[in-house]
């Protein structure tokens, strides 16, 4: 059967965070569930609009499915149901939101609900690796539960025959009896499976992380597999009187299928988490920038052509967006420089890695027991004509390699516009070359295509908060620690946080959580600096040796952002780090200037000597140290982050600096701000991590000391960044709701402006939209 053309019918707008769900109530209403905390009743209204007649409110987390239960004996209206992160399910008046029902037992975020085919019968589905069987006629009774998955179970259905079907993050679907016992596990997704469907009295359709959605009888036997989507698959609606099944994703995409056959429709939207199919043969989806969107295919209810034509325009915008690739690869899809702390298997072996906005290749070196950087992998670009005809393609060049002495030569095909390492990996494993060849093919295309060379990066990361050369934003000249006024910057800040005007409240503006990108320390008076160094080094004594003008002046150089330096000036800063703690602080303050260059950076944090200067720098943050040498160990930390050999070994200490920081009582304003700093950085790099609950812990601890509002601020982005990201969500929000002083805080700050610093409001209010 032909699939017909859909088209855009309405979009429903309302909800200012994530639609997780969708489903559909008698009389063509539509439900939604979103991460706002709220769902929503759309009642029809004329040919093709929908207004928001009733807003369903009640859950402190996430509101992550919704259903129609139909009219029963307790409930002969029947309930419109909501299941959350909160663990809990309510039901709610259909017409008024009145709260009827509150259900709890799951352990964990409830992220299905659906009817029984029998009156009254709910069935849940929950994080906790259970399903439940609720029967709202006798609330007294206690709920059926399906045990048996060893992961979250993300759906949970009644088929026509009777047996209850559960998807599961364990890569399987289980079938049940009603009393709960276990009938049949079924394998054949490769990776989590999210949704499920009813397809006809006989078969049902299930919906998987692996991309592919499968047909299956309802006695167990796969039927058919179905291949279309080029990313995760969330959600999956039928619509058995049409024989025709709907389908959404990762890939941004919504799928109509008539048997094999599909046809898709992009969304201007990266995730479609929720599709559902109404009576009457249209399709609703809910998506990750919190729309509601109906498609038709009945010609009388198509949009009118100004919003066709703007939602193509959005679509078209979010297309070519999704195609700026890395080296051809996603960058969302890359991972981040935390696979680096895992030795490498083999000699030469590479990895692509994302580094914020960019993607660089490592490279394993055995004998050093270390990642070593290769180069940027440059993105891709539109290609341009050819020159030279190579199987069938033209190419700028067709280069002859020589792989060993009395065998042909080898041809490489290459583009100005491909990337000289993906296009050598790609070389490497055509032809099945060792993975040492890669960097010298690399470097081979690079000379005979005459590039310039790979993207050289940056120097680390600018600080999104305090902007160029400032120490605090928002005041005037300070006196920096080596004395004398650090200049401020004159020319208009590009961060989204700080800085006059810099900051709009508009229903675009980028939220403050989670953030993704490390901060810095730029701000420098290198002149004072420098006469510091002289001062001191005159006062040096004990068996050190002085140093020179020239090599002090070399030394201060070494702080410049761009800056030409020599190895052994390197090697003398180490030298001058030995200076007592006494004296010790400007050479603190020029080693954090330093560090920003990825090339001191590299020799400072190398596998020899930078161990033991994190660990010293560690002990230098103990409370019986000096203040200023405090201050500007935490600068240094911070900064270790403007490259991968830095960051690496900050990480790698992070237990014990945890426990440190933990000790840090009495700061100063400035102080307090470096230890936030830190902290941050320290929540970009592990935000997804698995183990960072002891981070949140110190994070916490100290917002509950903090009395500056740029150290404060900057405490609550790294919260909200873990909160927003971690594995770890209940329990951080837990830690957050049993700290009275920083949740009464937080709801505080959220309602009531702070003077120069609405950023605090803002923060407070976006972590409260969490928890």
């Amino acid at each position: 059967m032909a699939i017909p053309e859909y088209k855009l019918s309405s979009v429903l707008c309302g909800h200012s965070m994530d639609v997780r769900c969708v489903a559909t109530t008698k009389e063509s209403c539509i439900l939604s569930a979103s991460r706002d905390r709220t769902a929503r009743l759309w009642h029809p209204e004329g040919t093709k609009d929908f207004v928001n007649v009733v807003t369903y409110k009640g859950h402190n987390n996430f509101v992550s499915c919704v259903c129609w239960l139909p009219p029963c004996e307790a409930f002969p209206e029947g309930l419109v149901v909501t299941g959350s992160n909160d663990n809990t399910i309510l039901g709610y008046n259909l017409q008024d939101g009145a709260i009827q029902i509150h259900l709890k037992g799951h352990n964990n975020a409830v992220c299905s609900v659906a009817p029984g085919n029998d009156s009254g019968i709910l069935l849940s589905a929950s994080w906790d690796n259970t399903a439940r069987i609720w029967n709202i006629n006798s609330p007294q009774m206690s709920p059926v539960i399906l045990k048996g998955h060893q992961a979250a179970v993300w759906c949970v259905i009644e088929l026509s025959n009777g047996v209850y079907a559960t998807a599961s993050a364990d890569k399987t679907i289980k079938l049940w009896r009603k009393d709960g016992a276990l009938i049949n596990t079924l394998s054949g997704h490769t990776d989590c499976v999210r949704g499920l469907t009813v397809a006809s009295s006989e078969s049902f359709l299930s919906c998987s992380n692996d991309a592919s959605i499968k047909l299956w009888s309802n006695k167990g036997d796969c039927i058919n597999t179905y291949y279309g989507h080029s990313n995760y698959v969330y959600s999956i609606s039928s619509n058995p009187e049409s024989g025709m099944f709907a389908s959404c994703g990762e890939d941004g995409a919504l799928r109509l299928w008539s048997g094999v056959e599909s046809i898709a429709l992009r969304l201007p939207a990266h995730s479609v988490w929720s599709i559902a199919c109404l009576n009457n043969g249209d399709v609703v989806t809910g998506s990750s920038d919190g729309i509601v969107r109906v498609f038709t295919k009945d010609p009388a209810r198509f949009a009118d052509e100004t919003t066709l034509k703007n939602y193509e325009e959005d679509c078209k915008k979010m297309i070519e967006a999704s195609q700026q690739e890395i080296g051809g690869f996603k960058l969302s899809e890359l991972p981040g420089p935390e696979v680096l702390l895992e030795p490498g298997r083999t000699d030469g072996q590479t990895k692509l890695v994302r580094r914020g906005a960019s993607v660089k290749c490592y490279a394993w070196r055995a004998a050093g027991g270390t990642w070593e950087e290769l180069g940027d992998v440059m993105g891709a670009t539109p290609p341009t004509q050819g020159k030279t005809m190579y199987q069938g393609q033209e190419y700028d060049f067709v280069f002859s390699v020589d792989i060993k002495d009395g065998a042909p030569a080898i041809k490489l095909p290459f583009n100005k516009t491909e990337d000289p390492w993906v296009a050598a990996q790609a070389f490497i494993h055509k032809h099945d070359l060792p993975q040492v060849y890669l960097e010298q093919v690399a470097n081979f295309i690079i000379t005979n295509a005459k590039l310039d060379s790979v993207p050289a990066s940056s120097n680390g990361y600018a600080d999104p908060f305090t902007g160029e050369s400032r120490y605090v934003p928002g005041s005037g000249p300070l006196a920096g620690p080596t004395g004398g006024p650090a200049p401020v910057s004159s020319g208009p800040l590009k961060d989204p946080f700080t800085g006059e005007g810099a900051y709009t409240t508009s229903s675009n503006e980028k939220p403050l959580i989670p953030h993704d990108a490390y901060i810095r320390f730029d701000a420098a008076n290198l002149k004072a600096i420098h006469d510091k160094l002289k001062e001191f080094n005159s006062k040096v004594g004990d068996g050190l040796n002085a140093f020179t003008d020239e090599q002090i002046e070399n030394i201060v150089k070494l702080g410049e952002m761009d800056s030409t330096f020599n190895p052994e000036t390197v090697s003398l800063l180490k030298k001058m780090l030995e200076w007592p703690k006494e004296i010790l602080f400007p050479v603190l303050d020029v080693t954090r200037l330093a560090v920003r260059n990825k090339d001191i950076n590299t020799q400072i944090f190398d596998t020899t000597y930078g161990p033991n200067f994190v660990k010293y720098l560690l002990t230098l943050l103990s409370p019986d140290n000096l203040s200023p040498n405090q201050l500007l160990s935490m600068r240094v930390l911070v900064n270790a982050f403007s490259a991968l050999s830095g960051e690496m070994l900050v990480l790698s200490a992070r237990e014990r600096l945890l426990e440190t920081m933990n000790t840090l009582t009495n700061i100063s304003n400035n102080a307090q701000i470096a230890a936030m700093s830190l902290l941050l950085n320290l929540s970009v790099a592990l935000g997804q991590q698995p183990d960072n609950i002891d981070l949140a812990d110190c994070v916490v601890n100290l917002l509950n000391k903090i009395t500056d509002n740029e150290a404060y601020f900057r405490g609550l982005v790294a919260l909200g960044t873990l909160l927003a990201e971690s594995p770890n969500k209940l329990i951080i929000q837990t830690k957050i709701v049993t700290s009275n002083n920083l949740h009464n805080r937080l709801k505080r700050d959220s309602s009531t402006e702070i003077p120069n610093f609405k950023k605090i409001s803002i923060c407070s209010q976006q972590i409260l939209r969490l928890l």
